[in-house]
């Protein structure tokens, strides 16, 4: 084992430039209506340790970048296959943008200031990830610092601990004293239970990744201890529990913890993560090219849960009743994901296996077309009478039915006086915005409209046996022939008058603060629905018109009060750095689509 100073011998020194680039609009490209802004430059200088500058600089920023700017999977991994086998958690990000990404996301971002020129686009884009990178320390610049040598791929593996620190003994009694302490034993499985992670980066000039490596160790002084492992160089910097490590091989550089370096080493002669049927099956679950890709193996904290629970039943005294166990059944293992540009938009989607347990099916929207045009947030899901019956026989067969058995008997008391939730379907919560004014509400779906109405009857019935506590009051409207109950609960010291309306039209339950709302439902038409509005209709047919759940929100409505809240303090800030962005947004959608796997792609729409 020998001490090196970075960058001696024949080891060529790395030189950052006294500037970094900075992004300036090539071409304005606004939308009409919309005028240019300056974006201000930000500047923030951190100090670092290196392990700290590559992994959050690096990874983190860039797959932030890339989301900012943004049949069988897509390219295969350059890294995956140094991963080690027990990857908890991968993700990879590909700054080459591979495949059809290149050309989407140069459409996409044309959308945006600084972007318009599509000959142009590589020079901006690299603009863009300088300053992110720039961001969080100065000295680095993504176009000089790393592109010269990445392949274009870089990742992040975190490992399963080796040792949960939770024993699960045979014999559970409790034991009448408790046993002596080894300090130096607990720390030790302390650290055996916190997971090795590493940063993988895809080389293309491994002289180039030397020389900038030993750049950076000069720069910040730091001192490095080599040793031999697998084959390998291994170099660790620093002492104690700060301790970092890297490694070069021909086809990476691996940065991160001493173990997780080692293990990733390991991979080439005992397998890694890209030989795991799970990882393989997680990979062709995510269609098509992307600029980011994860993997999450489930399967550990199961594990650990159950664990949990065993040692939880150890230290229990005998006359207690025994923690329910985990149903796994509704336990997928594992989740994949993605980040993938089209034309007009960003796709954000993750996958994972169909547990059957709930198997809601998927419909197009069948309330959309009953909510007003005015309608600015709506959060949907189908089949909530259903959901919630599967829901209790699904805690009821795991056990959770014995262990709370006062929590449980609440809901289902709560549903029996409503008559159970057999006659609900569909149920969506809505915001509206009429001017600078608020509202929204409730709208359920009901078997027909003659359960809706007894439906609502009930409903204003209960809540009148009850109104002694809070003195509410009620009163009977009628509005275009279907009838309406507001119900009032006056103003206290703490809280201002409310008021609740609701009634029933056709089939559906609505309810809203104040009769505003209920009325808006009432004079909605089909061609002045939210469902005739082409924001809502591109958002959600980008995101799965077919769905069991499905979320959307109107950006343009709404971006001005997000900023003008997010940004209370600074408002200069919000005008020069995030609304011109902003401005280019159009709706947001999430749905979630049941198959074979289950999908949940979230969509942001460029205007």
């Amino acid at each position: 084992m020998d001490q090196q100073t970075p960058g001696s011998g024949n080891t060529p020194q790395y030189s950052q430039p006294a500037t970094q680039p900075q992004m300036s609009p090539v071409d304005e490209g606004w939308a009409a209506g919309v005028a240019p802004v300056t974006v201000a430059p930000r500047s923030r200088r951190m100090r670092w340790t290196f392990s700290a500058v590559v992994v959050a600089c690096v990874v983190v920023a860039t797959a932030a970048g890339a989301f900012v700017l943004s049949g069988a999977g897509g390219s295969k991994s350059l890294t995956a296959g140094t991963a080690p086998r027990d990857s908890m958690f991968f993700m990879e990000v590909r700054t080459d943008l591979p495949g059809d990404q290149h050309a989407k996301l140069a459409d996409f971002m044309s959308h945006f200031p600084g972007f318009k020129d599509r000959g142009q686009f590589d020079n901006a884009l690299d603009q863009m990830l300088s300053k992110l990178t720039g961001a969080i320390s100065p000295e680095l610049s993504y176009s000089s610092a790393f592109k010269p040598w990445m392949e274009g791929e870089v990742s992040i593996a975190v490992t399963a601990p080796h040792a949960t620190g939770v024993s699960s003994p045979a014999n559970c009694a409790v034991p009448t004293a408790m046993p002596s302490i080894d300090p130096v034993a607990m720390s030790q499985m302390a650290l055996a239970a916190v997971p090795d992670g590493i940063a993988i980066f895809a080389l293309k000039d491994r002289a180039a990744a030397e020389a900038w490596v030993a750049g950076e160790m000069t720069r910040i002084k730091a001192t490095t201890t080599s040793q031999t492992y697998a084959g390998f160089t291994v170099y660790t910097v620093a002492s104690g529990y700060s301790r970092a490590a890297y490694a070069f091989t021909d086809q990476d550089l691996v940065i991160g913890t001493v173990g997780g370096v080692q293990a990733a080493l390991d991979t080439k002669t005992q397998g890694s993560l890209a030989d795991v049927a799970g990882y393989q099956a997680a990979m062709k679950s995510v269609a098509g090219e992307s600029v980011a890709r994860f993997y999450y193996d489930t399967s550990f904290y199961v594990r650990t849960y159950t664990d949990s629970l065993k040692q939880m039943s150890c230290l229990m005294t005998s006359g207690t009743k025994a923690i329910p166990t985990l149903d796994t059944r509704s336990m997928p293992a594992w989740l994949a994901g993605s980040i993938r540009a089209e034309s007009d938009r960003m796709v954000v989607e993750m996958t994972m296996p169909n547990t059957g347990i709930l198997q809601q099916g998927n419909h197009t929207s069948t309330l959309a077309a009953s909510l007003p045009g005015s309608t600015v947030g709506v959060v949907e899901i189908h089949g909530i009478g259903n959901m919630v019956t599967k829901g209790l026989e699904s805690l009821t067969s795991s056990g959770f039915m014995d262990a709370l058995p006062g929590s449980i008997k609440s809901v289902k008391d709560a549903l029996d006086r409503v008559g159970g939730v057999d006659w609900l379907g569909d149920g969506a919560a809505v915001l509206t915005k009429n001017g600078n004014a608020f509202g929204g509400g409730i709208v359920a779906q009901a078997t027909d409209a003659a359960t809706a109405r007894t439906k609502v009857d009930l409903i204003t019935n209960l809540v009148s046996l009850t109104s002694g506590a809070t003195k509410a009051t009620s009163r009977d409207e009628t509005y275009k022939g279907v009838g309406i109950t507001v119900i009032s609960i006056p103003a206290s010291a703490q809280t201002p008058l409310v008021e609740i309306a609701i009634g029933a039209k056709d089939n559906l339950i609505v309810a809203g603060y104040t009769d505003s709302f209920v009325k808006a439902v009432i004079d909605t038409t089909t061609s002045d629905s939210l469902a005739s509005q082409s924001d809502y209709s591109n958002a959600i047919g980008a995101s799965g018109n077919s769905n069991m759940e499905s979320m959307y929100v109107n950006v343009p409505a709404l971006e001005d009060l997000m900023g003008r809240t997010a940004m209370s303090a600074n408002p200069a800030r919000w005008t020069q750095d995030y609304k011109p962005y902003f401005d280019h947004i159009g709706g947001v959608a999430y749905s979630v689509v049941d198959g074979n796997t289950v999908t949940m792609r979230f969509v942001v729409m460029a205007r």
